[in-house]
């Protein structure tokens, strides 16, 4: 599994049904939303196979989105973040 930053726009129409995305990824995917437009991801897929389902549910949003798998990191975020989306992706990049 990678870890994954989503950014989204507010765009136009209805809010992004954010469980049904991560429902439409791989199994064992699962998603940290922010504020509604910010998400860490993780997933087993590539960048350019999550791009692709988000633009399924963004409709005219601009959306970006990087693999933070490997890269630094530091910052003030709850427990959660920490413990299961960093942990599990300093453990797969030492695998």
């Amino acid at each position: 599994m990678n870890s994954y930053l989503l950014v989204f726009d507010d765009g136009n129409g209805d809010d992004v049904d954010l469980k049904a995305f991560v429902d439409s990824l791989d199994e064992g995917a699962k998603m940290l939303a922010l504020d509604g437009h910010v998400c860490f991801l993780q997933a087993g897929l590539s960048v350019a196979d999550i791009s692709k389902r988000f633009a399924n549910f963004a409709g005219s949003r601009l959306f970006f989105i990087t693999d933070i798998s490997q890269s630094d990191y530091s910052g003030r975020m709850p427990g959660l973040f920490w413990n299961d989306f960093m942990r599990a992706s300093l453990k797969t990049a030492a695998e």
